[in-house]
């Protein structure tokens, strides 16, 4: 009944939507103080206000966190404190990840028994994790499956559900899968990922944002490249840009114990072997999570529920069961669920946003009804005129992809007034045509939005910045193509193609100074623009509005120089130091468009300490606590000046490189200063290592063929062997090793070979006086000679290159 009205109901009935619209701007028009004699109004400018899946919730307490350990070890504790239930929404989900107390022999801080703990008390554990194409990606969904399903109940329980694709695209194939003991079809939907990362513990604590409960996710302000094998146990050493070197030790396999238990570590994943640590790298990792405490955490609580009731009993979740009104009542979760009709004991307001898609709202729908309990937002404060108006609402919406992340985006972007603050593990949006005259295969609209907003700034004459942080490139080998497609189109994305972000600067650099430069009012061709910024100097004029950014680090063994890049996987946007959208939403269409990877997000906008602030360049803007003391503090931590822990690479600095003030990212210093230490930086590297990306580099693999050569006598590319240093920094010795193995027929003898070490004592000092902090800047030109346009995957796998494509054709 309620498909069927949700099929007919036409999106253009403006009264239900004026009159939830009212609802909306209602709920969020909340004055704040900004100085003593100004106030301003919480408007619903940077929600989303046009299809959104919540209302903003007011009166949240919301703390950041900038590194896997603090995240981890926040969860950790939240989950020995539960008392009625925990959700987990994961795209990817390891039992033996420690999430505190690493290094102990005990090991108590494993998610597999923190989670024993607590059912064993009585709490009831639900996991959601993304049902990944195992031939083409594992995300180690069926391992966690199994594990927790050993896990004895206690008073309380624990279920995992593999969320099915459900996002009405159609499936490339399928196959046969065993589970609980039957033979189930699975399909092979390489367009679709549930790729949200939240924990919800006991419905009035949410954590949201882009770590997963997973391997390599631990991570310190000091990003060490260098593996502890006492911190980065068994699988947890990660690495996707190298295979691993070495065997398990006998003292890792007796970690491993009983196949597949709870209460130890799963085998290496990798064939049996692990990174060497005294030659092979970690990938440190950036992100992003925010703990919300208050009426928001329902709207995280109300996702899962949507989403695991609508999956349950269906396609290949028909074993799994739905979650009940009358089993949350008896787990008394009604006495702990935040009412979110109620102001918090906090002071951020907070909009939970989603990407889904309009088969996922078609098959929500039929929970939203008056029979099922707690799924509404007046579930403790009935308000039945109230509730008609939004479930109508849901229904007329329902045909369409809920795009509510990137409305917030969009809306954030347009109401800036000085800076962005970006960091994302990828940078896909239309941009054109590639120097190849490929079509960008991206559809959404953030690099226009990026690009108007600094044009507004450019024809008002004030001064206005991007700062965007990004990965040097997607996990996975460069021969991978995925990998290379996403690379290549982020480089195109930021400079290369006839839409980029900085063309789209260099135009409105042009038009502004159109009249003085005797131009008609017609568009002027791309080469015309070149032309005449050259002729005028401003060739890097649109420096002035855009800094793109890297992270990398360094550090050091007995036997090697080593270095990685830091993969920045933070989905992060902070506007004008006012706003912040933490989330699991990348940039790109499968993240932002609805139909393809669904996605969650926190909209915060804090009302205490809202004032007027100098940002730089002669500019005041009203900014807020939380947004402000995130940039600032992930500035710091990125300058070097958060470093906690000794380590072999990047060193604590004491104060902020010469001429950037923190509190002024919108200053002339401030940018000039970051922009000249990621240069030197990223050159300092280029001077000691032969393989890290530089504009020299004519294609995107130049340095892996370098670092790695393809042939090794008869033997296949080796990615485990250390990467080369440039020849200064290597020491070369002639040695004598046997030729011949002697035997019953034969004699011994030997030859001289020369074999190459690291300098590591000089290349070290180098490093350490030449790099500060951890920012690199982004080599724009790299593979700038590359005639040929990587082309994606036929499987579109645009999530997160792991790496296992490349292994299985290489390797």
């Amino acid at each position: 009944m309620h498909m069927k009205k949700c099929m007919q109901a036409p999106y253009t009935r403006k009264s239900n939507y004026k009159l939830f619209l009212l609802l909306l701007m209602n709920s969020s028009a909340h004055r704040v103080q900004l100085a003593p004699d100004s106030i301003s109004t919480v408007t619903a400018k940077y929600f989303d206000s046009q299809k959104p899946f919540a209302f903003p919730r007011y009166g949240n307490a919301c703390k950041y966190f900038e590194n896997g350990r603090d995240y981890l070890g926040a969860v950790a504790q939240s989950f020995r404190e539960a008392r009625s239930f925990i959700m987990i929404t994961d795209w990817q989900l390891d039992y033996d990840v420690e999430l505190d107390q690493r290094g102990t022999s005990e090991h108590k801080g494993r998610l597999s028994a923190l989670l024993a703990d607590a059912v064993k008390r009585g709490v009831h554990v639900r996991i959601m994790l993304y049902d990944a194409v195992n031939p083409m990606l594992d995300t180690h969904e069926e391992i966690a499956q199994e594990v927790f399903g050993k896990i004895p109940d206690g008073r309380g329980s624990v279920e995992v559900l593999l969320a099915n694709p459900n996002t009405g695209r159609s499936a490339i194939g399928a196959y046969n899968i065993p589970r609980n003991g039957k033979r189930i079809v699975k399909h092979m939907n390489c367009f679709f990922s549930h790729h949200q990362k939240s924990v919800v513990v006991d419905g009035h604590i949410a954590y949201v944002g882009g770590l997963d409960l997973a391997y390599g996710r631990w991570d310190t302000n000091s990003f060490d490249v260098v593996i502890d094998r006492k911190i980065h146990v068994l699988n947890d050493a990660y690495n996707s840009q190298l295979v691993p070197g070495r065997e398990m030790s006998s003292q890792e396999l007796q970690l491993v114990g009983p196949y597949r238990s709870y209460r130890t570590f799963e085998k290496s994943l990798s064939g049996g072997k692990l990174f060497d640590e005294t030659c092979q790298p970690r990938q440190p990792w950036q992100d992003v999570a925010v703990q919300i405490l208050g009426p928001a955490a329902f709207d995280v609580f109300n996702n899962f529920v949507l989403r695991w009731n609508s999956f349950a009993g269906t396609d290949t979740n028909f074993l799994d069961g739905s979650m009940r009104a009358g089993w949350f009542k008896r787990a008394n979760g009604p006495d702990l669920l935040a009412d979110p009709l109620q102001r918090g004991q906090g002071t951020a307001a907070v909009q939970i946003c989603r990407s889904a898609s309009s088969q996922q709202l078609r098959d929500e729908l039929k929970l939203w009804g008056d029979r099922y309990e707690f799924i509404n937002d007046d579930w403790n404060t009935r308000n039945t005129e109230r509730r008609k108006i939004v479930q109508k609402a849901r229904q007329d919406w329902c045909t369409e992809h809920q795009t509510s992340i990137l409305d917030a985006m969009v809306n954030s972007i347009r109401s800036a007034r000085g800076f962005i603050y970006i960091e994302n593990q990828f940078f896909m949006s239309e941009c054109g045509v590639d120097r190849n005259g490929r079509k960008c295969p991206s559809e959404n609209k953030i690099i226009a939005e990026l690009a108007n907003a600094v044009g507004q700034a450019i024809h008002a004459g004030r001064p206005f910045h991007i700062w965007l942080v990004l990965p040097e490139h997607p996990e996975g080998l460069m021969e991978a193509a995925a990998t290379s497609s996403q690379t290549w189109w982020a480089l195109q994305g930021v400079m290369g193609a006839s839409g980029s972000l900085v063309k789209r600067i260099n135009n409105s650099i042009v038009r502004k100074n159109s009249k003085k430069w005797g131009l008609d009012s017609g568009p002027v061709p791309l080469a015309a623009q070149e032309s005449l910024l050259a002729k005028y100097g401003m060739t890097n004029e649109w420096k002035k509005y855009l800094t793109v950014l890297n992270l990398r680090n360094y550090g050091c063994t007995d036997r090697c120089v080593l270095t990685e890049m830091v993969y920045v996987h933070s989905k992060l946007l902070i506007v004008d130091d006012a706003v912040a959208i933490i989330g699991s939403a990348n940039i790109n269409d499968r993240s932002l468009l609805g139909n393809g990877d669904t996605e969650l997000a926190a909209v915060i906008v804090d009302e205490a300490e809202a004032k007027m602030t100098d940002v730089g360049g002669g500019i005041r803007l009203p900014t807020r606590k939380f947004a402000r003391d995130l940039r600032m503090s992930q500035w710091r931590k990125h300058l070097g000046m958060l470093v906690d822990v000794k380590t072999t690479g990047v060193q604590r600095a004491r104060t902020a490189p010469s001429g950037v003030d923190i509190e002024k990212p919108l200053s002339d210093s401030s940018i000039t200063g970051i922009r000249r230490l990621s240069e030197a930086n990223r050159n300092a590297y280029s001077e000691v290592f032969l393989h890290t990306p530089r504009d020299s580099h004519k294609t995107l693999t130049e340095g892996r063929e370098l670092a790695f050569p393809l042939k090794i006598g008869s033997v296949e590319r080796d990615f485990s062997t250390v990467p080369k240093l440039q020849p200064k920094y290597m020491v070369h010795k002639r040695v004598r090793l046997p030729s011949v193995i002697p035997s019953a027929t034969s004699e011994q003898s030997s030859h001289d070979v020369i074999l190459s070490t690291h300098n590591v004592a000089d290349a070290i000092r180098y490093l350490r006086d030449n790099v500060h902090g951890f920012f690199v800047a982004m080599p724009l030109h790299w593979a700038s000679y590359q005639t040929e346009t990587p082309l994606a995957p036929a499987a579109d796998s645009m999530i997160a290159a792991n790496g296992l494509e490349a292994k299985e054709a290489i390797v």
